[in-house]
C-alpha cells in the first residue's frame, strides 16, 4: 500500500511537472502572441498548424487543441466562403473533442464545440439548422451551467441572436442584451492563467457599438 502511494505521488508531481513545463508554456506564450497578430484566414491556419504541432508533443496537454480548433473556426468567419467550412471545421471538431477527453466539463471548450456547430450551420442554414441547432444550444446551455461567469458563452449567444431573425425567436434587441450580458461578465472575468482563453472583450465592444447606432431612417416614398 506504501508503494501504491508512493507511486500516485510520483504521477501527481510528474503531472504538475509537465503542466509547468518552460518549454511548453514558452512555445504556447509565443504562438498566442502570434495569434494576437492574425488578421487573414490563412494567418489563423497556419497558427493552427503551430498549435497543432505543440498538441502533437503534449499529447496530455487540452489548450493547444483547444486553440489548434479555435483558430480554424475564426478562419472561417473570415474567409467568408461556406465551401470551405465543412473540411477545415472537420479537424476543429476531431481537436475539440480530443480537449474535451482532456478536461471534461470545461466550459471553455463547449462554447467552442457550440462555434464549430454553427459553422456547420451555415453551410446551409435552412436545412442544417434544424438539425444542428438544438445541438448547438445545448453544448451553449451546458457551458452557461458548468460556469455562469464565462463571458465568452454570452458573446457568442448574441452574435447569434443578433444575426437571427425575430420570426425565428433572434434580433438585434436580444443579441445587444446579450453583448451588454457578456461585457458585464468581462469586468469581473479572471483567466485561470495567461494561457488560458481570455479573448473576445475587444468583439464584445465592437458589437455594443453597433446596438447603440441609430435606426435607418424609415423611406416615405418622398
Amino acid at each position: 500500500m506504501k508503494n501504491l502511494f508512493t507511486l500516485i505521488g510520483f504521477i501527481c508531481i510528474s503531472t504538475i511537472a509537465i503542466a509547468q513545463s518552460p518549454k511548453f508554456n514558452d512555445a504556447m506564450t509565443k504562438t498566442l502572441a502570434e495569434m494576437d497578430t492574425c488578421t487573414t484566414g490563412d494567418q489563423f491556419m497556419a497558427i493552427s498548424n503551430k498549435f497543432e504541432r505543440i498538441a502533437l508533443a503534449e499529447k496530455n496537454q487540452w489548450l493547444p487543441f483547444y486553440y489548434a480548433a479555435l483558430s480554424r473556426v475564426t478562419a472561417i468567419f473570415i474567409y467568408n466562403d461556406v465551401s470551405k467550412n465543412d473540411v477545415i471545421l472537420e479537424v476543429a471538431e476531431k481537436h475539440a473533442l480530443t480537449a474535451d477527453s482532456l478536461q471534461p466539463n470545461n466550459s471553455e471548450i463547449y462554447v467552442l464545440r457550440s462555434m464549430i456547430i454553427g459553422g456547420k450551420i451555415m453551410v446551409d442554414p435552412m436545412t442544417r439548422g434544424q438539425q444542428l441547432g438544438m445541438k448547438s444550444m445545448m453544448l451553449m446551455s451546458k457551458a452557461m451551467s458548468i460556469d455562469a461567469n464565462n463571458p465568452r458563452a454570452y458573446y457568442i449567444t448574441g452574435q447569434s441572436l443578433f444575426y437571427t431573425p425575430p420570426q425565428f425567436g433572434g434580433g438585434v434587441d436580444k443579441g445587444c442584451e446579450m453583448f451588454n450580458t457578456a461585457k458585464a461578465k468581462y469586468g469581473i472575468f479572471v483567466a485561470a492563467s495567461p494561457l488560458h482563453p481570455n479573448w473576445g472583450e475587444d468583439q464584445v465592444d465592437e458589437m455594443l457599438k453597433q446596438c447603440t447606432k441609430p435606426a435607418p431612417p424609415v423611406d416615405g416614398g418622398n
